[in-house]
């Protein structure tokens, strides 16, 4: 989401003929598109005005500095007053009034404009989305969970999803541009209805899903307790749709979940993964988890271990938890040790990494179609792409390799995190 934010404020800047500097410090205007959901990310914004500050001091620019995002909501206002070098704050819910916020600056006002309004022009043309084969559209704004320790509900709203109709025919725009895979976002993406028609995240992934020329469709984030029995089946149903379901589970402990206001159970989790896997033959589920949330014992923490083990997910994502500001959890007391926390996390990750060498050296002499994403962090002469379950797959360049290619690989090597290849038919010379 936050990527897709940046090309929207990318896309409004260059509408206005601005073009891309090399550097902030260079730039006539920058912006710090901003997350606040953990602790650090929302330092780095200090950090990073403190820079600018100096660079504007020392040689004059950036002559214009804006801070957008979450942190432009849940702060903007109060950094606005304490740091000069800031000439506005814009919310997420906000970004399309960035030129107008450009306007008020030239004429030599601060500004901060924050806040929710009820409608919003998308203004979809003007995303800098550049030529790549994948691509992110919303569905939904926000959300209405309130879980305990989330401070997106105060940074990005409550949930307002936009009309199917709309989102569809953003979709067939891309794919005639040609895009090959579309990942629909938002922050509890099942909650999804059309405010017209009503239809459900299943209904627009069908008609997304049917959309000439997509190779491939896929959405995040996923709440588990909005799954119902008829959103699976329709799932099932979708053509195109990805074999990557990401459905964060956050904690093992039923009763870490209640103090989370999860929704759900441990149990109900698991029977959750069960029907997906059941409706969804190779499926592959990757997931959140919060270790060291108030009050977490190392009981709870087995019972995380334990839900880990069982599930065997693809991917994992693993977070100490961050108090943040009006959330709930905030102020609850029984704080977790930061060593405590740390050692959790280290001990999650290492369990993980054994689960997921497990399942990649699975795969293993299979045949999968890869989408090319470009030159591979590996080294000269490989390149890298995903097929539709989003694991990495590192293929040795031949000649002719492009961006966005589609190519049938079939799985050489397996580390945890990522697969090797070679495109069938191909003896792995590099190009």
């Amino acid at each position: 989401m936050n990527v897709l934010d940046t090309l929207r404020l990318e896309g409004s800047l260059q509408s206005r003929g601005l073009r891309a500097a090399g550097r902030a410090e260079d730039a006539d205007v920058a912006l710090l598109n901003t997350c606040s959901v953990r602790e650090k990310a929302a330092q780095k914004v200090l950090s990073r005005l403190g820079e600018l500050k100096r660079a504007r001091e020392e040689g004059g620019k950036p002559e214009v500095v804006g801070l957008c995002g979450c942190v432009a909501q849940q702060d903007g206002a109060t950094l606005l007053a304490r740091s000069p070098v800031l000439n506005f704050v814009l919310g997420p819910g906000r970004i399309g009034q960035l030129s107008a916020a450009l306007d008020e600056v030239a004429d030599g006002r601060r500004v901060s404009i924050t806040g929710f309004p009820e409608t919003e022009d998308y203004d979809s043309h003007l995303i800098a989305r550049g030529t790549g084969a994948r691509q992110y559209v919303t569905a939904i704004h926000g959300c209405n969970q309130h879980c305990t320790f989330c401070v997106v509900p105060y940074t990005r709203g409550h949930e307002k999803s936009r009309r199917m109709e709309e989102i569809v025919g953003e979709v067939r725009d891309l794919a005639a541009q040609g895009t090959k895979e579309v990942t629909l976002l938002g922050q509890t993406i099942n909650a999804y209805r059309c405010p017209t028609t009503r239809a459900d995240l299943g209904d627009l992934l069908g008609a997304v899903s049917a959309v000439e020329g997509l190779w491939c469709t896929q959405f995040i984030t996923s709440h588990p307790a909005f799954f119902t029995d008829a959103l699976i089946a329709k799932l099932a149903r979708a053509r195109r749709l990805g074999t990557y379901l990401h459905v964060p589970f956050q904690s093992g402990s039923s009763a870490v979940l209640k103090w989370m206001h999860r929704g759900y159970t441990r149990e109900q989790y698991l029977e959750l993964v069960a029907k997906l896997r059941d409706a969804l033959p190779g499926v592959t589920l990757s997931t959140d988890v919060i270790v060291g949330f108030p009050g977490e014992t190392e009981e709870d923490f087995s019972a995380t271990l334990d839900l880990v083990s069982q599930v065997k997910f693809g991917q994992l994502y693993g977070f100490i938890y961050s108090p943040r500001p009006r959330t709930p959890a905030a102020r609850y007391g029984e704080h977790v040790a930061r060593e405590v926390a740390s050692n959790r996390l280290a001990r999650l990750f290492a369990a993980q990494s054994v689960i997921q060498l497990a399942l990649n050296q699975a795969l293993m002499a299979h045949r999968v179609e890869v989408l090319i994403d470009g030159p591979a962090k590996r080294g000269s002469g490989w390149w890298q792409g995903r097929g539709p379950d989003n694991r990495v797959v590192n293929v040795p360049a031949w000649k002719g390799i492009n961006q966005g290619q589609l190519a049938p690989v079939t799985i050489t090597g397996a580390t945890p995190h990522a697969l090797l290849g070679e495109r069938v038919g191909d003896q792995g010379s590099a190009a």
